[in-house]
């Protein structure tokens, strides 16, 4: 594919905070280009991108839906991104793979921390950005107040290009600044363009009349987006279709097009977008389609793909898997088949079982290049999972693996010290939606808690034990005694055994049984079924039965032995701590701190402030049990601009008063069970 192949793609996608007019603006464009004959409807559950019942049932976008469309020779890609930060995978993922990332600010809402993380995210990958505002009739809507806040918040390189002829109820055109001679704006235009301008004779006209020619400002806002030395802004009314005319307008002549943004692999190799070359398709979504099964949306990076090619990728380079087809999409239900993709395309792979999020695909018998993307965010919510009857049991091993496929940021692990299955997401939310795409999409059905702590046990001193075992039912007895000694040891050690029998008291061949029951029961657990930690158990006296007496019978005793030592030792149940590290707007930290000081046992370590004092950072540590749901709350508490990472500190010992209530609980649990 040659340059002038490349520029004849546009790949965009849509980010903002949710109500921001994302859909509707793409629903807008897809009208406008005569995609379909009636205006799409968010609110009337017509919408051509949010087509699941779950985003219908929201009325909020929940995964990226990309609108694929050819007009005058220039191929788009429209990739409309769930606002919520909870289903940040799709955006980060959709960003990555756009030449242009468009945030779409609500002129009711304004500038959120949300949004400044998408557009720092795109920056952060050298993607060219732009910003639409929406929602300019509303009553209390000031444009030129957004725009300060932006400049404030975003940046300098913030500037108006298509603006409304006045804000509010009011508001019935848009134009742009292009031929406003006595705009401040397009002043500050052409400084922004002159910051990025590397044509000497632009700028000696510049520097020698101080001001640009319309035919000047065209030519260089391109490359200006494309250096992020500009990022413009551009009032919209999606629901009306005010300025969308005027909006693809901008995207046909400015956004970046697909061969603007050298890619490059893990190693800092630039990726030539030869359609000559070797293929290399980067998958950055995975759906699950009810007719076609496993969906995969790719692009195109290097190579040519034909619709029936057989592909392999890095995880499984034995393994080719010929395609079942290729495809635009056109909306959350409509699939065009193609015949052939080219470097810069956007496109859709069926019948390609083993791709994963991020891989490169490449035809069978080639090498698969690897091309790094940002990393994506841990999940921090967990939920404990439990089948609602053996069909559903029998079936969600498979159904979770296929969701885990489409979502990064949605883990799911048998946990062996709990015996639960838990499943991970971003937030309460998200776990609640897949748990609908489970019984939708899958017919599983479950029922989930919050799981369980996976506590430790240890002693706070030396204890003795002894226990008798003697059981006589007719013919051969079962009988063993064993006295034992505990002692606690430092933090880390483990569990150490000593055998300290002198004189016979236990055979040397039953020793192994006792050390055995005892480790078994340390496994297993006293107080709470949870593993014992950091103590030396040492069998130092016992009796036996030349008949009686064998290894099932010391096993029990030593076991028994050693509980009893054990609870005469100050028993003490160990905590995971954790530590997060949260980010939140500087208004919020006063209630933030608070609250983990005073409500979630917590310590704050550090704290500071980030983008020029708007951000607070604070580290802290609380324990596992006082912060299972802490994302609901940090949601609540900072009007869902709050976000967090979470991660294992280290285990301390549970405060007593707190230890008598779970232990109190553990115990009607067990009664009950």
């Amino acid at each position: 594919m040659g340059s002038s192949a490349l520029e004849a793609i546009r790949n965009i996608a849509f980010v903002g905070h949710p109500s921001a007019g994302k859909t509707t603006l793409v629903d807008a464009l897809a009208y406008q280009m005569k995609v379909v004959d009636k205006r799409p409807s968010v609110a009337e559950k017509r919408s051509l991108c949010d087509t699941e019942p779950e985003a219908q049932d929201k009325g909020h976008t929940l995964q990226a839906t990309l609108v694929q469309v050819e007009q005058a020779g220039v191929e788009y890609t429209f990739i409309d991104t769930p606002g919520y930060p909870d289903f940040i995978a799709d955006a980060q993922a959709c960003i990555s793979a756009a030449d242009l990332v468009v945030g779409v600010v609500s002129a009711a809402s304004g500038v959120t921390h949300n949004l400044k993380r998408k557009l720092e995210l795109a920056a952060a990958q050298g993607r060219a950005r732009a910003i639409v505002i929406t929602h300019l009739d509303g009553e209390n809507a000031d444009f030129d107040a957004l725009v300060r806040d932006l400049r404030t918040q975003v940046g300098e390189v913030c500037v108006p290009v298509l603006v409304p002829d006045r804000s509010g109820r009011g508001m019935s055109e848009v134009h742009t600044i292009f031929t406003d001679g006595g705009s401040g704006w397009r002043a500050q235009l052409m400084d922004r363009i002159m910051d990025g301008c590397e044509d000497e004779a632009v700028v000696a006209r510049y520097l020698e009349t101080e001001t640009l020619t319309e035919d000047d400002l065209r030519a260089n806002i391109p490359g200006a987006m494309a250096k992020g030395k500009l990022v413009p802004v551009l009032a919209v009314h999606p629901a009306t279709g005010l300025g969308v005319d005027k909006l693809l307008d901008f995207l046909h002549d400015f956004a970046p097009h697909a061969g603007t943004l050298p890619r490059r692999t893990s190693a800092g190799e630039p990726i030539a977008p030869d359609p000559e070359g070797p293929l290399a398709a980067q998958v950055f979504l995975v759906r699950s389609d009810a007719h076609v099964g496993k969906l995969v949306v790719a692009r195109m990076l290097r190579g040519t793909l034909h619709s029936h090619d057989t592909l392999i990728g890095p995880k499984s380079p034995d393994r080719g898997e010929k395609l079942g087809g290729l495809f635009h999409l056109v909306g959350g239900k409509r699939r065009d088949p193609i015949e052939v993709a080219r470097p810069g395309q956007i496109v859709a792979l069926t019948k390609i079982e083993h791709a994963h999020y991020g891989e490169c695909l490449t035809h069978a018998g080639g090498e698969p290049i690897t091309v790094a993307l940002p990393p994506m965010p841990t999940p921090m919510v967990a939920l404990a999972v439990v089948p609602k009857s053996r069909n559903d049991e029998q079936k969600i091993g498979e159904a979770l693996h296929k969701l885990a496929a489409e979502d990064p940021t949605f883990l799911s692990n048998f946990d062996s010290q709990t015996h639960e299955l838990v499943v991970r997401g971003m937030s309460e939310l998200h776990l609640q939606i897949m748990e609908m795409r489970l019984k939708r999409r899958h017919g599983v059905e479950i029922t989930t808690h919050v799981p369980r702590v996976h506590y430790k046990e240890t002693i706070t001193r030396p204890a003795e034990g002894q226990y008798r075992h003697k059981k006589q039912t007719g013919g051969r007895g079962q009988f063993a005694e064993c006295h034992v000694r505990v002692r606690p040891l430092s933090k880390g050690e483990g569990l150490r055994f000593t055998d300290a029998i002198v004189g016979g008291s236990i055979p040397r061949n039953l020793i192994p049984a006792v050390e055995k029951g005892m480790r078994d029961l340390a496994h297993k657990g006293v107080l709470t079924h949870s593993e014992v930690v950091d103590l030396d158990f040492e069998v130092h006296d016992g009796k036996y039965h030349d008949v009686d007496s064998d290894e099932a019978s010391f096993k029990i005793a030593g076991a028994r032995a050693f509980m009893d030592a054990f609870k005469k030792a100050g028993p003490v149940l160990l905590e995971p701590v954790m530590e997060l590290v949260i980010s939140i707007p500087t208004e919020h930290a006063g209630t933030v701190f608070s609250d983990l000081t005073s409500h979630r046992r917590g310590q704050v370590i550090d704290q500071w402030n980030e983008a020029d004092g708007a951000l607070t950072v604070i580290k802290a540590l609380a324990p596992l049990s006082t912060v299972q749901t802490y994302q609901r709350d940090l949601k609540s508490q900072t009007a869902g601009e709050g976000s967090y990472v979470m991660s294992l500190h280290d285990y301390s010992p549970v405060p007593a008063q707190e230890q008598a209530r779970i232990l109190v609980q553990f115990s009607r649990k067990h009664e009950e069970d």
